[in-house]
């Protein structure tokens, strides 16, 4: 059984950019096992990046109503990747709104009907950090990106970077508008430049090595994770940091 503990307020973090849902300690506003939860609001809608673990995920749509979202507005939910504490939650979602889910085609599949056995799942039930009759819940994918795609919703531009090595399908979107550079990285880097990778299949440390140089020179101010700190200036700083961290023969220091 999921043990939760709630705050009383969502976050909103700046402007058009709020944190909805996250079992983190000191922000703890939804499932315990839930990673970081964010909103983007646009003049078309609401976009969610990532969806929860898929346990009392309708506390995260309270927690949208709270801070006056509905989440029946959301009309894009984008995967960072399909481990089970950032997707589980997305047919939830999607039942609810209708909104379309993007995720890696490299993880499209593990999404649509895999029970993410190969991806650790079965790991992380030995190890407690979900309980025994945890299940997880599959949902279809609308759009299954290879990496490099850019759209739009509305004032907001969005390009989708495949970085695996936490995942094989971790994908981070580059968001700007009106001089904002936004990157939401998922698992693949966060505050301090720190890296992500767990014993199981889809994470290899030489994938990171040659992906994340993807990742550079993109004027990054604002970094959004999947987990730990979030920062609004010198996002860029803490990407290069595990940039050159990577550039080793040995494991990075600051890799957890």
């Amino acid at each position: 059984m999921f043990f939760t503990f709630y705050l009383e307020t969502v976050m909103k973090i700046t402007d058009n950019i709020y944190l909805v849902g996250s079992g983190q300690a000191g922000c703890m506003i939804s499932n315990i096992s839930d990673c970081h939860v964010y909103v983007v609001e646009t003049s078309d809608g609401l976009i969610l990046i990532d969806a929860g673990v898929g346990v009392d995920t309708e506390r995260i749509a309270e927690n949208m109503k709270k801070d006056g979202l509905d989440p029946k507005d959301i009309t894009h939910l984008l995967l960072t990747h399909s481990h089970a504490d950032h997707s589980s939650g997305a047919k939830w979602f999607k039942d609810l709104s209708g909104c379309k889910v993007y995720v890696s085609i490299a993880e499209a599949q593990l999404l649509r009907d895999s029970d993410l056995m190969d991806q650790g799942l079965d790991i992380a039930i030995e190890d407690d950090i979900y309980p025994a009759d945890y299940v997880f819940t599959n949902c279809p994918p609308d759009v299954e990106l290879v990496g490099g795609e850019t759209f739009t919703v509305g004032e907001w531009s969005i390009e989708a970077i495949h970085t695996p090595g936490h995942s094989s399908g971790s994908t981070c979107y580059l968001m700007k508008h009106d001089g904002r550079v936004i990157l939401f990285s998922g698992d693949v880097v966060v505050h301090g430049g720190k890296v992500m990778f767990l014993n199981c299949e889809g994470s290899v440390m030489a994938d990171m090595r040659r992906s994340m140089p993807r990742l550079a020179d993109l004027g990054v101010e604002e970094l959004y994770p999947g987990h730990g700190c979030w920062v609004c200036a010198d996002g860029q700083g803490h990407v290069d940091k595990a940039i050159e961290n990577l550039k080793h023969l040995g494991p990075p220091s600051n890799a957890f």
